[in-house]
């Protein structure tokens, strides 16, 4: 699905990706799940994505090695990047955190990095 609201064509797609998944706030995390009704982690960036126009694939694992993101520094991050919390979790750069489908028992939602649980790569798509 490709988003063609005026707002859509004028905001940069990783905004347009934030703020599609953010609408998903408070639906379930559900392995394996890419929507309408619940979500895993990699499922609901895939589709925020997919939202602004850009298709990634389907895990963690397949996104880490996709040509669509280029590796940033921390410090370059902006919302909508993906934070990438090891190889096997994903969520979205926020202004305070990261916006995602967590695990198991959760709801999607914002969640805020400590020192046992933070990113450890950021990337931005292309």
């Amino acid at each position: 699905f490709y988003c063609s609201h005026p707002m859509c064509r004028k905001a940069p797609r990783r905004l347009v990706a934030l703020r599609w998944a953010e609408h998903q706030t408070g639906k379930w995390y559900c392995f394996g799940g890419s929507g309408p009704s619940c979500f895993d982690c990699s499922g609901l960036v895939m589709r925020a994505y997919a939202h602004a126009g850009i298709k990634l694939p389907r895990t963690t694992y397949g996104m880490l090695g996709s040509w669509h993101l280029r590796r940033i520094a921390a410090s370059q991050r902006k919302r909508g990047d993906l934070a990438f919390y090891g190889s096997g979790h994903v969520e979205l750069v926020t202004r305070r955190g990261t916006f995602g489908a967590a695990s198991a028992g959760t709801r999607v939602g914002w969640h805020h990095p400590n020192a046992w649980w933070h990113p450890t790569m950021y990337f931005r798509v292309r």
